[in-house]
């Protein structure tokens, strides 16, 4: 070898091999107690070392373990009583809120109640003057209607009166009235409407009877009459009309016999008055 040559530099210890010597690991001058600690490490916060290759300097590295003696492990018992506390107050909030609604939404129920309530009570007062009202029209018009009724009954007994001097003997036609006349050997006399529908016929069933001592032949006539006094129909008691058949015309005294017959109209309006002329 070349005396002038430079000897090559003395190899060092390898990065892998520091990294053993600072653990102890195969490290025959490091003490006994160093290879029993590594176990121990591993239930305590550790500290890695690693050496930078290019620096040369040692890099510590945390860990930090989960164990009852971490540091994290002492702020979690913290934590969960924060947490417990928020839950708490939003549990608080949410009921505080709560009551305010319903207590909101009962004031609102009880404004809405008197609201109709007091619109009842309007309406109530409104409807017993409307009821006044009606019950004060319904009566001026009961007094007025009396008041026409008796206008009216009094203009029917004028009527009556002047149609009565005006044709003698005339009376007020109704249908099913029997009229108890006594007009010589008339004693009776009614009216009714026969037929079907419509189609109805005016009759008269009229009772005779002899309360002479001499024999008579009855000789009667049924006459009809408008309110206006116009003749509106007539009828003639005949042999023919009697009810039951009789050989003679006569009525012997004592005798009592019975008419019936239609009476046909000579007019469409509606009868009013009769007269029954008796010879």
């Amino acid at each position: 070898m070349d005396s002038n040559e430079a000897p090559p530099p003395a190899a060092g210890p390898s990065p892998d091999a520091q990294a053993l010597l600072l653990t102890g690991v195969g490290n025959p001058n490091a003490p006994a107690d160093a290879t029993r600690e590594t176990p121990e490490s591993a239930t305590t916060p550790a500290a890695r070392y690693t050496i930078d290759a290019r620096s040369g300097f040692y890099q510590r590295e945390r860990h930090g373990h989960r164990g009852s003696g971490s540091h994290r492990d002492s702020r979690r018992p913290d934590a969960q009583h924060l947490s417990t506390h928020a839950i708490s107050r939003a549990k608080r909030s949410r009921q505080h809120w709560a009551a305010r609604l319903i207590a909101l939404a009962a004031i609102i129920a009880s404004v809405v109640l008197a609201i109709l309530l007091i619109r009842s009570d309007f309406r109530g007062d409104a409807l017993d003057a409307e009821a006044g009202i009606l019950a004060s029209e319904i009566h001026r018009v009961q007094n007025e209607l009396e008041q026409t009724k008796q206008l009216l009954a009094a203009q029917e007994v004028e009527r009556n009166t002047l149609m009565k001097q005006r044709i003698p003997g005339i009376a007020t036609f109704a249908i099913e009235k029997i009229y108890d006349l006594n007009n010589q050997y008339v004693k009776k006399l009614s009216f009714s409407a026969a037929g079907p529908g419509d189609d109805k016929a005016l009759v008269y069933y009229a009772v005779l009877k002899n309360t002479s001592a001499a024999a008579i032949t009855p000789d009667a006539t049924i006459l009809l009459f408008d309110r206006k006094g116009l003749q509106t129909g007539a009828a003639r008691l005949t042999r023919e009309a009697a009810s039951t058949p009789i050989e003679h015309e006569q009525l012997e005294p004592g005798a009592t016999r019975t008419y019936s017959a239609r009476i046909e109209p000579s007019r469409p309006d509606t009868p009013f008055y009769f007269l029954i002329e008796v010879r």
